[in-house]
């Protein structure tokens, strides 16, 4: 287990997952299968490799870091890391990539100026 603050080289691959899972449905980087422990994505980028299940580990293997790393359980990027596996999972099985360009902007806090 690492904290992704710990690795300046995670932050990259992640935005580079990021650029996979928004890029087009059935990305070549991304393989998915169902299984007995439920739907695994496996996605090879430049130099790393990813294995995600939705809900469970997150590892990852790069050539700029050492080892094999399990990066979900840093609870800092819990939310955002299983947002981007379920992201790459629905682009591998064929689904449209998300477009954040169709979510409404969020409406009026209380705490908001009237400017």
């Amino acid at each position: 287990m690492v904290f992704m603050e710990d690795e300046v080289a995670l932050a990259d691959l992640v935005v580079v997952l990021w650029d996979i899972a928004r890029s087009q449905p059935f990305p070549p980087e991304v393989t998915v299968q169902s299984g007995v422990a439920g739907v695994v994505v496996l996605v090879h980028g430049p130099d790393f490799s990813l294995a995600g299940r939705s809900g469970g580990p997150v590892l990852v293997v790069s050539n700029r870091i050492r080892g094999v790393l399990r990066i979900d359980r840093d609870p800092s990027w819990q939310q955002e890391l299983s947002a981007l596996i379920g992201e790459l999972i629905a682009v591998g099985q064929g689904s449209e990539p998300f477009d954040e360009s169709v979510v409404p902007p969020p409406p009026r806090m209380p705490w908001h100026r009237d400017q």
